[in-house]
């Protein structure tokens, strides 16, 4: 949507200096006179529709000629008809020669297709059409569009394919309307005169004697009545067009033609505004805190007990022993879940090598070396297969895993158990080396940690407050993802095994999130998004991650991001018109300089959030998944409905239902169409990992102790949700 783009884009196309207009016109149109390209502001227009009417006017400019209009003047009944073959033939010869254009093209029609541009809809029947309306269906839409035609139209369909000329088209575009003139005829000389007239008023027969009159001048077709008016006569045929039945020779014209005319006209709009927005890149102080400045700025478990037992005793007696005792058991299951977990990865680990090396046989190809196999020259007069042959395996490709870990407030009833998946996970990847990075996006860490340094707080506000008057003067619209939250850095794939050990000791004792800095506060789940959109290029080329896996896991939506003060009417889908004194509509959309695509954005939130999972995901073609906890009440997975899926227009209750048989089936629900790969939601009792012990009786046969362990190990693996999900993503 971008208008400087999409200028060049068509003048490359055309190779000419062609003049581009747009403006509040009803439809794309290129006058092959004056060489000038009119592209129309619509509503409601993806960039696929667009660049396809580019194209297709551009393809008029490359091979359309004056010589056209000639045979429409002299008969206007043909302009529909050469309207279709033309069209057939500028965008075969278009394609021809710029082939990427036919993807392009391709998803444009379709889209079309889908909002009935073609009028077919409330068409009982595709046989019903007339050739050319199958023609225009097929060539523009394809085998989809179902049409289908006899041994008779296809030579006309043949025809229309090959068609290289203009003249080609007039020719064809004459055949084909007498064609369907005289299949006309016969259709109406075989219906009974009774049925060409319908008097709808009161549903009884007119005696009324009726005949058609043959004008030799212009071969019309004309329905008389000696009792009844012209005016009436219309309102019947009119009610007949209505019903499907073709009782005129205007009928003729293409109604594919003109409902694609009309709906592009109805598109054209007069009051929309198109604001294209940017991201704002600006950040007063860096946003990541590593992990080493986490390490280094709070306490060990032990010095948290100790410091916590000699400030409360400041405030008069406190049982020391008692907290030293529940300090002890956090530490004591921490231990334990160490030590299960490691058990449980290695054997996870071995099936995961299992199953990469099938999937790699599975794309194993044999080829021949070169080298002569001794063994079968004895053989080389009857068969040619004489080379030695090898079995190649393609390389496994490099992956990596970004986290992006919710550290708000409405986590606090399941952090614990969310964490030791995350370590999980975490554990996995340092085992088999992939690079990996799990960061908490926190609103708190800034402020707490500087709230006795008021010089520092006042000099990051200053530097906000400067940096938002210079948006303000360059009258850009800018989004303000610069608030003060922060990215914890829990874990990455260069930490040695000590610190390691250390932050996965300080989160699951929860030794970390009770130190001042690390609370849980407010959800700035898109503007991590934002700087995950800014930055993860450097981090895929630093590592040379070949597939990377983007993963969100939250229980709520994310904080909306609002526009700089001074940009037009924020990011409302509304203005003020002072001319036309009403408000009228606007559109908001952010464009992808790398990728030139275009993206709407909004002020709600969980838009905003799928926007920046897109626009992530088309840049650096990585796979997002999405993990959602949520209690699993009907009130909360109604949220859940609204924070995942804004658009959503069917049954809630349904939909509700199905995530509830699939939490009792499976401990998870699959959610389709989301913006990501994969969405699961998760109830939160399913984020507790659930640690189950092998028992074998001493009577058990060898079968039941085989099934007996599968349970065991199967049991490990479902509850280690995200591991389990992120185990088939990379495998």
């Amino acid at each position: 949507m971008d208008i400087k783009s999409s200028d060049i884009s068509a003048r490359l196309l055309a190779t000419e200096n062609l003049s581009i207009v747009r403006a509040t016109a009803q439809t794309a149109c290129f006058d092959i006179v004056s060489r000038v390209l009119t592209i129309p502001l619509w509503k409601d227009m993806t960039p696929e529709i667009e660049d396809m009417l580019i194209a297709h006017e551009v393809g008029h400019a490359l091979y359309t000629g004056i010589e056209y209009m000639e045979p429409i003047k002299q008969s206007p009944r043909l302009r529909s008809y050469m309207n279709v073959l033309e069209d057939v033939r500028i965008e075969k010869l278009i394609k021809r020669k710029y082939p990427g254009l036919r993807k392009r093209m391709n998803e444009g029609y379709s889209q079309l297709i889908e909002r009935d541009f073609f009028g077919i809809k409330q068409i009982q029947s595709l046989d019903d059409l007339l050739l050319i309306d199958k023609i225009n269906l097929y060539f523009k839409v394809g085998f989809s569009s179902g049409v289908k035609f006899d041994a008779e139209e296809k030579v006309f369909v043949d025809r229309a394919e090959k068609t290289e000329t203009i003249d080609d088209v007039i020719q064809l575009a004459k055949e084909i309307y007498e064609f369907s003139l005289k299949k006309h005829k016969k259709d109406l000389d075989s219906k009974s005169l009774d049925d060409l007239y319908l008097d709808e008023d009161d549903g009884e027969d007119d005696d009324d004697d009726y005949q058609f009159i043959d004008s030799e001048d212009d071969g019309d077709y004309k329905l008389l009545s000696d009792e009844s008016d012209d005016s009436e006569i219309k309102k019947t045929r009119d009610r007949r067009s209505e019903k499907g039945d073709e009782i005129e020779e205007s009928d003729l014209d293409s109604i594919t033609d003109s409902a694609m005319q009309q709906k592009l006209k109805n598109l054209a709009d007069h009051d929309t505004k198109y604001i294209q927005w940017k991201l704002d890149t600006f950040y007063t102080r860096d946003v990541v805190i590593d992990y080493k400045t986490i390490l280094s700025q709070t306490l060990t478990d032990t010095q948290y007990t100790e410091k916590y037992i000699q400030d409360e005793n400041r405030y008069g007696s406190f049982d020391a022993t008692y907290f030293r005792k529940h300090r002890a058991q956090k530490v004591q299951k921490y231990n334990k879940f160490v030590e299960e977990t490691t058990r449980t990865v290695n054997y996870l680990i071995k099936e995961f090598e299992m199953k990469k090396s099938a999937q790699l046989y599975k794309r194993a190809r044999v080829a021949k070396t070169g080298s002569l196999n001794l063994n079968k020259l004895y053989a080389y007069k009857l068969r040619e297969d004489l080379f030695k042959q090898v079995t190649i395996l393609p390389q496994g490709k490099n992956h990596g895993m970004i986290m992006l870990l919710d550290w708000s407030a409405s986590m606090q009833k399941v952090i614990h158990d969310t964490l030791e998946q995350v370590v999980s996970l975490a554990t996995f990847c340092k085992r088999i080396n992939i690079p990996y990075r799990v960061l908490a996006f926190s609103s708190s860490y800034f402020e707490e940690k500087n709230r006795d340094r008021r010089d520092l707080l006042q000099e990051n506000w200053e530097r906000m407050k400067e940096h938002a008057n210079k948006v303000k003067e360059s009258k850009q619209n800018i989004i303000d993802s610069n608030t003060n939250f922060s990215l914890l850095e829990f874990f990455n794939s260069e930490m040695t095994t000590s610190e390691f050990n250390d932050m996965s000791r300080r989160l699951l004792t929860k030794t970390l999130v009770a130190q001042e800095g690390f609370s849980l506060n407010s959800t700035p789940l898109n503007e991590a998004l934002v700087w995950v959109y800014n930055n993860i290029g450097d981090y895929i080329k630093k590592h040379s991650i070949e597939k990377t896996t983007l993963i969100t896991l939250t229980d709520g939506e994310g904080t909306p991001m609002c526009a700089f003060p001074g940009a037009e009417s924020g990011l409302t889908g509304h203005y003020w018109d002072e001319d036309k004194r009403k408000y009228c509509s606007k559109q908001n959309f952010i464009k992808d300089d790398v990728t030139q695509k275009t993206y709407p954005i909004s002020g709600d939130n969980a838009r905003q959030t799928l926007t920046l999972l897109n626009m992530i995901k088309d840049r650096y073609q990585i796979k997002t998944i999405g993990f959602h906890i949520v209690e699993n009440d009907r009130r909360s997975l109604g949220w859940a409905i609204n924070a995942n899926l804004p658009d959503f227009q069917s049954n809630f209750g349904s939909l509700i239902d199905s995530w509830k048989k699939q939490f009792r089936d499976n401990g998870f629900a699959l959610v389709n169409n989301s913006g990501r790969d994969e969405l699961y939601m998760i109830p939160c009792s399913s984020t507790k990992i659930v640690e189950t012990s092998l028992e074998v009786n001493n009577d058990s046969t060898a079968r039941s102790i085989a099934k007996s362990f599968g349970n065991y190990m199967n049991t490990k693996r479902t509850s280690r949700i995200l591991l389990n999900r992120f185990i088939n993503v990379v495998a």
